[in-house]
């Protein structure tokens, strides 16, 4: 009886473990995507607006999956820069800007100029019960219109579930 009870809680981890690296591979794998369709963009160099739910209010899936998001690009990025985001919010901040809330057609411009950034890549989710519906979209700096995007779905884990109160 112990050792059933001991394989049932190796079994339960170990499913854990797999979701939560699902998770994670599936957001490396969207950003891969994106950067595969950026690097036929020609853009040089692109900023990571914050990821917001579809309902605009912020939360602390948001922070996660826009710092995600924003390493897993960088590293497959081959023929553009990512803007690091520390160096974005002090940019924002002496512009008296702010990366709260959806972004408009004259903060994109604005953006683009104080940031030297050719694109910005802004983000919105959906928290669905068993996952999240991801968006992402490029839009240029100089135009505000879209020049690529992905949307994609990722599990619901139960590190997720906690970080947004559900467990």
């Amino acid at each position: 009886m112990p050792h059933h009870i001991s394989l049932l809680l190796f079994l339960f981890l170990l499913s854990l473990t797999a979701s939560s690296q699902s998770f994670d591979r599936k957001l490396e794998k969207m950003a891969s995507d994106l950067a595969e369709k950026l690097d036929e963009k020609e853009k040089d160099k692109v900023a990571i607006w914050s990821f917001l739910p579809d309902d605009g209010k912020e939360n602390p899936l948001g922070a996660l999956l826009t710092e995600d998001f924003s390493i897993h690009l960088a590293y497959y990025a081959n023929t553009f820069s990512v803007v690091d985001r520390s160096q974005l919010k002090t940019v924002l901040k002496e512009h008296q800007l702010s990366d709260d809330g959806y972004i408009d057609e004259k903060t994109a411009k604005q953006l683009g100029k104080f940031s030297a950034a050719d694109a910005i890549v802004v983000g919105t989710y959906t928290i669905l019960r068993t996952g999240i519906k991801l968006r992402v979209k490029v839009l240029d700096t100089e135009t505000a219109l879209q020049v690529a995007g992905i949307s994609g779905n990722l599990p619901m884990t139960p590190d997720i579930a906690r970080k947004l109160g559900r467990l």
